[in-house]
Parts: C-alpha cells; sequence; structure tokens
C-alpha cells in the first residue's frame, strides 16, 4: 500500500496539476477550437514554468543542503521552494498576459498564485497538504471552468476528478505526511481559490 501511495504521490505531485488542468482544457471543452493552432504555444510555457524550472531549481537547493529532502516534509523548509514555484508561475501568468488569453483563463492561472502565497503564509504556523491544494485547484479549475465558461455539467469528469483527489489524500495519510485536517484543508484551499478566480474572471 506505501508503495501504491508513493505512485499516487509521485503521478498527482503539487507541480503537475497547472499541466493537468491546461491538457484538460484541451479535452473538455471548446478550448481546443479556439485554440486549434495553439496548443505548443499554450501548453509549453506551463511545463517549463510549473514543473521543469522549479523541479530542477529546488533539486539544486536540495543538493546545496538548504533543504534536508525533495518531499518537504519538514514545514519550515517549505519556504524557499514555495517562494521559487510562486515566482515561476508569475512569470508563467504575465507570459500568458502577453499573448492575450481570455480572463477566464487568466484568472484559473492567477489562482494558482493566489493559493501559493496563502499557502506560504499558514506555513508559517501549520503544515498545509500541498499535494492537497495542487489537486484541489485542479478540481475547482474543472468545476468553474465547466459552470462559468461552458455552461456544462461533465458528471463522469467530476467523479474522476473526486477520487482522483480521495487517492492522493488517501496517499498522504497512508504515508503519514499530513493529518487528515491537513489534507482537508490543503483541498478546500485550492478548490475554493480556483473556483473563485474563474468565476470572477468570467465577468470582468
Amino acid at each position: 500500500m506505501n508503495q501504491f501511495a508513493r505512485i499516487i504521490s509521485s503521478v498527482f505531485q503539487p507541480l503537475l496539476m497547472p499541466i493537468y488542468s491546461i491538457l484538460l482544457l484541451f479535452v473538455y471543452t471548446h478550448f481546443k477550437l479556439l485554440f486549434v493552432n495553439q496548443f505548443w504555444t499554450i501548453i509549453t510555457p506551463v511545463i517549463l514554468f510549473s514543473f521543469i524550472i522549479p523541479g530542477i531549481l529546488i533539486y539544486a537547493v536540495y543538493k546545496l543542503k538548504l533543504i534536508s529532502d525533495l518531499s518537504l516534509k519538514i514545514r519550515k523548509e517549505r519556504f524557499i521552494p514555495y517562494s521559487i514555484v510562486l515566482v515561476s508561475y508569475l512569470i508563467m501568468i504575465f507570459y500568458y498576459y502577453r499573448i492575450g488569453m481570455p480572463n477566464w483563463f487568466f484568472m484559473l492561472t492567477a489562482s494558482s498564485i493566489a493559493v501559493i502565497l496563502i499557502a506560504i503564509f499558514i506555513t508559517i504556523w501549520w503544515k498545509i497538504s500541498a499535494h492537497m491544494f495542487g489537486v484541489g485547484g485542479l478540481v475547482g479549475g474543472v468545476m468553474s471552468v465547466s459552470y462559468f465558461v461552458e455552461r456544462a455539467n461533465p458528471f463522469y469528469l467530476f467523479i474522476a476528478l473526486f477520487l482522483i483527489a480521495g487517492l492522493v489524500g488517501t496517499s498522504r495519510l497512508l504515508l503519514r505526511r499530513h493529518t487528515f485536517g491537513q489534507v482537508i484543508a490543503g483541498f478546500l484551499l485550492g478548490f475554493t481559490i480556483s473556483l473563485l478566480f474563474v468565476w470572477i474572471g468570467t465577468y470582468i
């Protein structure tokens, strides 16, 4: 079970969530029709700035012994990695702003910044689950785009995503990385912020 939990935690690690979110836009929304010839223009920055660059820099920080392990078990060691992700996300969002993406898309990506900022603040006192605010943001983003942008209800996709969220949460508990409260709080943080940001983005 622990091995399965490690696989789930790796496949659905926080740095991959923005990539999954954008890929899903091309699968279940009209996004693929609006940007049919711009797939790599849109997906490349999120791969680069949400995963590759933060991953390399966090690994460098680990090799410099500024953090004791890559899973960030120690709460106080999360500030540098979170700050790296924050700056990288800001560059990514600026890129999307410059190429004129729709407001709701811009707000969907900007919600990641808000979540990271809140998580940094929370981490001063408490160890909230990064895996869960990542997957919570994914679920909230899909639901908000479906309801507020697409005016659709992809019921089976919602079920699949909530099952994935449950698996990720269970894996964090099995590996003793978080308490139940930290798991739930992480999910609610990501879910609520992404839902609100896309909703706001549809009206501005």
